[in-house]
Parts: C-alpha cells; structure tokens; sequence
C-alpha cells in the first residue's frame, strides 16, 4: 500500500478528501481505497492498479417511489446539456469525437451511473468534466423543453387527434411490449409491494404522463445531490491530481434548497398469491414465474453459494432441475436470474412456452 494513502490522511489540493478506508483486492491485483469529501460527505473509491484503461463514473442512489420513470428521464435529459456545455447532445458529439473506450449512462432499480473510460488521461478528464456537469448543473432548470422532449409531450397528428410521445415513453412502450420484462415486472411487484423494487425504475408508459415538470425538477434536486452520491475511479491514475480534479468541480456545485432524497427500505417478508397477465401476444410466449427474496447482498457466503447452487441445478440443459423441467414436458425452456446487486437480492424462476393447461402443475 502507498503510504501516501493511508487511513487519515487527507488529498486533494485543498485536502477536502479524507482516506477512510484501504484494502488489497486480488481480482486487480492493487488496492480498494475509499475517500471521504469532507465538505459535503460524499463517497469517492479509486481502484489503484496496473491499468491504462482508465475509467470514472459517478452514481447517485435513485429508488423509486411510482412507475413514471421520473429517474430514467433524468438520465437521458442531464445528458442534453448543461452550464458549462450548453450544447443540444453532449453525449453523441463524445461518442463521436473523444477516445473513449467506454460511455454510457444507466438507471438501476435503486441507482443511476454515469460511467466513462479512456486509455487518454486528458481525454479520460475531459470525459470527467463533461459528465460532473451534466449531473451537477444539467440544463433542464432552464430548458422546460429538454423535459418534454425526453419525457412526455402531447402531439397532434394532421387530423388533429392527440397522441403522447417522448424518448422514454416510446422507449418503455417497447420494453414493455416483452413478454419476460412484464412477467419479470409483475414477479417483482408481488415480492416488493411496498418498496422501490416493486416499482418500474424505467417507467410504465401508462404512469409517464402523471410526471410534471415541477416533480421533475425536485427530484433531481434531492436526488443528484453530492450527499447522495458515489464516485468511482480505476487504473493507473495520478490519483492526487484526479482528487483535485473532481474537489474544483465539487466545490462549484450548486446548493439547492430542497428535502430528503427517496429512502431505500427493506421489504418485510409477504406470501403473495398467484397473478396472472394477459397479454396479446403468441402462444409461445406464454411463460410462469416464480420470485424469491433470498436476504442481504452483505450475506455475502450465502449469495455465492447460491449463486454456484443455482448453476449447478439449472445452468445448462443437463443441469438437473431443469432437465427434469424440460423432460416433463411442461414447457419449451427454463431459465433462472439472479439479482444479486439488489438490497434485497431475489430469485426469479421462469418456464417459457408454457403448455396449455400446465400452470397448475409448475410447483
């Protein structure tokens, strides 16, 4: 370990990150550290090893509270400029024009990342520069606009018959026209009625349009606060100069006057009884679904024996739980996930192509 960076010391040119942690990690063959940026609390990890695939994201936690994406639509509309770069796409001109290796932006269950890598260190920065904006001083408190185009705007057709549209509205619509997503959707809901697990992170287009642009604005305000956030590097970085870095752009974020961001709860233990969906679709597509909850991602054992448990049953046609599935006939495949980044990480079991009358036989 670098003795530079032992717990307490403190970095950054105005010594505003605080090591709080330092631990080796085999898988990079360098250490895990983590910081403290003592001004706001916000979390930052620098993963230091022998890399030149240099990478930064920063990740803000966004849980839910309804269906109507209000944090997918953040996502996409962050990234239609901001203060410093007051340009109508920020992210397709990078696409185009800088080195990255990798550029993308994600909206979880319970998180948003905005992730970059670069093997160029300036352009690995300019990378940083352009994202720490777009999170911290996004456009959309001066362009209602960007809230319209992302989200949800009414449109009249030549005959003048109103229809919605929107980047995530018409997105989710095609998502949700999946049979897996919806029957996965509708496992999820029984599991975690009263939790952001139980709700669509990527909106319903039915509940899209009840989100208005003054929710909108409040949510990013308590959400994309740097109280709220973690930021990550890896690689071989000058970790000192990265520090000050992202601590001149921390500084400069704007305080905003409002509340508490969503909370993150558990969801007590609950026997839901068996749903059914209909949707207008081929009979192959006729699926069954079992969840189950199966504790804490910190029980880390018991989700890495489950993990190898699961494969081990299911994870090939001639594992034996799903050759004994397949062999009885009761449908054409059988697939199981497991959501083990979760707070609550869940089993999700699916038989797909369904035989006619055969749910009642799938224990």
């Amino acid at each position: 370990m670098d003795s530079a960076f032992s717990v307490g010391t403190l970095h950054a040119e105005d010594k505003s990150f605080e090591v709080i942690s330092a631990e080796w990690v085999n898988e990079i063959s360098g250490y895990a550290y983590i910081f403290k940026h003592i001004p706001t609390g916000a979390r930052l990890m620098w993963f230091a090893c022998d890399d030149d695939n240099r990478s930064f994201a920063i990740a803000f936690k966004t849980p839910p509270v309804d269906h109507t994406g209000v944090f997918h639509i953040l996502e996409h509309s962050v990234l239609c400029g901001s203060d410093a770069y007051p340009v109508k796409e920020p992210f397709v001109n990078l696409l185009k024009t800088s080195m990255q290796t990798f550029l993308n932006a994600m909206t979880y269950p319970d998180k948003t990342v905005y992730p970059v890598a670069s093997t160029n260190v300036a352009d690995l920065e300019n990378l940083m520069s352009v994202y720490l904006d777009a999170v911290l001083h996004p456009a959309i408190y001066k362009r209602k606009r960007i809230f319209e185009q992302e989200g949800w705007h009414l449109e009249a057709d030549e005959q003048g018959n109103l229809s919605y549209n929107g980047v995530v509205f018409n997105e989710m619509k095609g998502a949700l026209s999946d049979p897996d997503r919806v029957l996965y959707d509708s496992v999820s809901e029984a599991l975690f009625p009263d939790t952001a697990y139980g709700k669509e992170s990527g909106g319903k287009p039915r509940a899209i349009p009840e989100l208005t642009y003054e929710n909108f604005l409040d949510t990013h305000a308590r959400h994309y606060d740097l109280s709220n956030s973690y930021t990550f590097l890896y690689g071989d970085l000058d970790c000192e100069r990265e520090l000050s870095f992202i601590a001149q752009r921390f500084a400069a974020a704007e305080k905003r006057d409002a509340g508490a961001p969503n909370p993150l709860n558990l969801q007590a233990p609950v026997l839901p009884e068996p749903c059914q969906v209909r949707m207008n679709t081929t009979a192959d597509n006729s699926s069954v679904g079992l969840g189950y909850v199966l504790g804490t991602p910190d029980q880390r054992n018991k989700m890495m024996a489950a993990d190898i448990l699961f494969d081990t049953l299911m994870g090939s046609n001639e594992s034996p739980l799903k050759r004994a599935i397949l062999d009885a006939e009761l449908g054409d495949d059988f697939s199981y996930y497991l959501s083990d980044d979760l707070a609550q990480p869940m089993l999700f079991l699916q038989l797909k192509g369904l035989k006619e009358g055969c749910s009642s036989e799938v224990p």
